[in-house]
C-alpha cells in the first residue's frame, strides 16, 4: 500500500490489490474516509496507518459504491459510521462469485443517502451527489477548497469499464463530472490524475464505439477482442498495464452482451 498527500489535510491511500483508492480528509484527530480499499493487507496497512502512526480515528466512512474492491477496510473501523446510497445492497449482490472475503467485508450502512447532501469538515464542504454512471448506487464527492472531485468508478484513467452500465449511462456521468471543471480528480482506482483525464475517457468511449463498428462490419466477433486500446486512447496517452487488463474486459463484455451494434 501506497500514501501520498493531496494536501496537507487530505491523504491518498493506493492499495495493492485492484490497485484500489481510499481517500482520508483530517480535521483534527478525525478522519472522514472515502471508500475503503480492496484487500485485507491494504485495510490492515491503513489502519495502521491512520490509528497507529497518526494517532488519528475514523469517524464517518462514506462508501462511492458498494462493490467488494472499496470495501475490506469497513470492519476495521467499528466506531465508524458507514455511509451509502439507498441502493446499495442492490449493487453488492448484482456482482458475480462474490468470495468469503467479500461477505466478511460487507458492513450494513448506518446512513443511507438518495439525493444531494454535503457533510462540513475541516475546511472542507464535501458536496455529495449521485452520478449513476458506473451503478445505481454511485455516489462522487465535490470538494472545492481542494480544487478535487471524487468520481468512483465513472473513470478507470484513461478510460471507462463498461461492467455493470452502458457506454450512455457512463458518458453522462462524466460529462457531468467535466462540468464541474475540478483540476484533478480521484478514481476508484489507479491514482489521482487531472481533470482532463475525463475527457480523455470521453474520448476513449467514442472511439471505442468506432472501433467496434468497424470490427463489427469486418466479420466475426474475434475482431472485436483485437481491437488495441492504443487505437482508442487520446492523443499523446500512453496506456498502463492496469488500463490494458480492464480494455480487455470491456471487449470481452462487448462480444457478450452485443454492445454497440450496428444500426
Amino acid at each position: 500500500m501506497q500514501v501520498s498527500e493531496l494536501a496537507t489535510d487530505i491523504l491518498l491511500f493506493r492499495g495493492d490489490a485492484y490497485e484500489s483508492l481510499a481517500t482520508a480528509f483530517v480535521h483534527g484527530r478525525d478522519v472522514f474516509l472515502v471508500d475503503a480499499l480492496g484487500g485485507a493487507a491494504d485495510a490492515e496497512a491503513m489502519r495502521a496507518h491512520l490509528e497507529g502512526r497518526l494517532g488519528l480515528r475514523v469517524l464517518i466512512i462514506l462508501m462511492t459504491h458498494y462493490m467488494s474492491d472499496h470495501m475490506a477496510a469497513l470492519r476495521l473501523f467499528p466506531r465508524a459510521r458507514v455511509a451509502a446510497h439507498r441502493l446499495y445492497a442492490q449493487t453488492f449482490f448484482s456482482q458475480r462469485d462474490l468470495s468469503a472475503e467479500d461477505e466478511r467485508a460487507f458492513v450494513l450502512p448506518s446512513i443511507e443517502l438518495g439525493g444531494e447532501s454535503a457533510f462540513d469538515w475541516g475546511r472542507h464542504r464535501l458536496k455529495v451527489f449521485p452520478n449513476e454512471g458506473k451503478t445505481p448506487c454511485t455516489l462522487n464527492v465535490d470538494v472545492p477548497a481542494a480544487d478535487l472531485v471524487l468520481c468512483s468508478d465513472n473513470l478507470v484513467g484513461n478510460t471507462a469499464y463498461l461492467s455493470s452500465s452502458t457506454p450512455e449511462l457512463l458518458d453522462v456521468g462524466l460529462r457531468r463530472l467535466q462540468q464541474l471543471g475540478r483540476s484533478r480528480v480521484v478514481p476508484g482506482h489507479m491514482d489521482a490524475m487531472p481533470g482532463e483525464t475525463l475527457a480523455h475517457a470521453r474520448h476513449y468511449l467514442v472511439r471505442l464505439r468506432e472501433e467496434v463498428a468497424g470490427a463489427r462490419r469486418s466479420g466475426p466477433a474475434e475482431n472485436i477482442r483485437g481491437i488495441t486500446i492504443e487505437r482508442c486512447l487520446a492523443a499523446g496517452v500512453t496506456p498502463t498495464p492496469f488500463e490494458h487488463e480492464w480494455h480487455g474486459r470491456n471487449l470481452e463484455l462487448i462480444v457478450e452482451r452485443g454492445l454497440f451494434p450496428l444500426h
